[in-house]
């Protein structure tokens, strides 16, 4: 099962940051969208969608062993496979989400494919 986070989440009062996690939350979203997706075919791993590519430069100086994927990144990955770019990264999750990219139709994922 996957999910999907948004940044903003993680600054609700919900969860604790010490002041230089949010502040670095914060230098990300005054740059654009992020999510952090949960991938069942990517165990134990968070795949970081962000809008820009200076947000995934900041993330990879500080984070240097995280996933990070712009938008624009995920469009030409998605356009290369044939399939339309997705306009906004809750789309790139929601593709991401549903099979590995360039997976082939029936690989196991879908319960209706296991009855036939």
């Amino acid at each position: 099962m996957s999910v999907v986070y948004t940044l903003e989440l993680l600054l609700s009062d919900r969860y604790e940051l010490s002041p230089a996690s949010r502040a670095f939350c914060e230098a990300l979203l005054g740059e654009g969208e992020v999510l952090a997706v949960g991938l069942s075919y990517l165990p134990e791993t968070l795949l970081w969608l962000v809008t820009r590519e200076s947000q995934a430069r900041f993330m990879r100086a500080h984070r240097a062993a995280s996933y990070i994927l712009t938008l624009a990144e995920a469009r030409d990955l998605f356009v290369a496979l044939g399939d339309p770019g997705p306009v906004n990264l809750m789309e790139v999750a929601g593709r991401l989400s549903s099979a590995a990219p360039g997976s082939p139709p029936g690989d196991g994922n879908d319960e209706e494919d296991d009855d036939l």
